[in-house]
């Protein structure tokens, strides 16, 4: 059961991206490639071997995480101990709490703001510079093997990534 709320989500990031895609389509290939990238990284990760930090931190996160959600959604809330090291894992127990464990569901929830953080970076770029330079730092932001690991993995880098990169729109876009 929990496989299938995971091959739901993913399949549900697959028509969020088409859509991306189909809205912006300037840097769709960009966002294909790094959702098919990732995509391939996820199931290397989950059926053949560990990516690096897969078994370490990835896992102590999504365990937490699982062990909050056992109480409850709204007892989910009583737990939370403030800003610190497990902040992450409570975000993830929302989910968990809703839909069951599934790892496949937070996977591709970081997938999601990896290639968001694609897309930001893309599109901030476009914003600073020229057509060209955005696509160039697309390709390279979709394909840098630490951020591509990190997006699989149950790991807080990818959602820095992600609200730094919007913190910087935001600046760019002020000024």
């Amino acid at each position: 059961m929990y496989n299938l709320v995971g091959y739901i989500s993913i399949f549900l990031l697959i028509f969020i991206i088409h859509v991306m895609a189909l809205r912006w389509p300037a840097v769709s290939k960009i966002l294909y490639i790094a959702l098919a990238v990732r995509i391939l990284f996820l199931f290397i990760n989950n059926h053949l071997f560990y990516l690096p930090d897969g078994d370490m931190d990835a896992k102590s996160f999504e365990r937490f995480a699982w062990e909050n959600a056992q109480d409850g959604f709204l007892n989910n809330f009583n737990n939370y101990s403030g800003p610190g090291t497990y902040f992450f894992s409570f975000m993830l127990a929302i989910p968990y709490s809703l839909f069951g464990r599934s790892i496949l569901l937070v996977q591709s929830l970081s997938i999601f703001f990896g290639i968001a953080s694609v897309f930001l970076g893309w599109l901030l770029a476009k914003k600073i510079w020229d057509n060209n330079t955005a696509i160039k730092v697309g390709w390279s932001i979709a394909l840098f093997p630490t951020l591509v690991s990190y997006s699989v993995l149950t790991m807080r880098e990818v959602y820095i990534c992600f609200f730094l990169l919007l913190a910087i729109y935001g600046v760019v876009n002020w000024t």
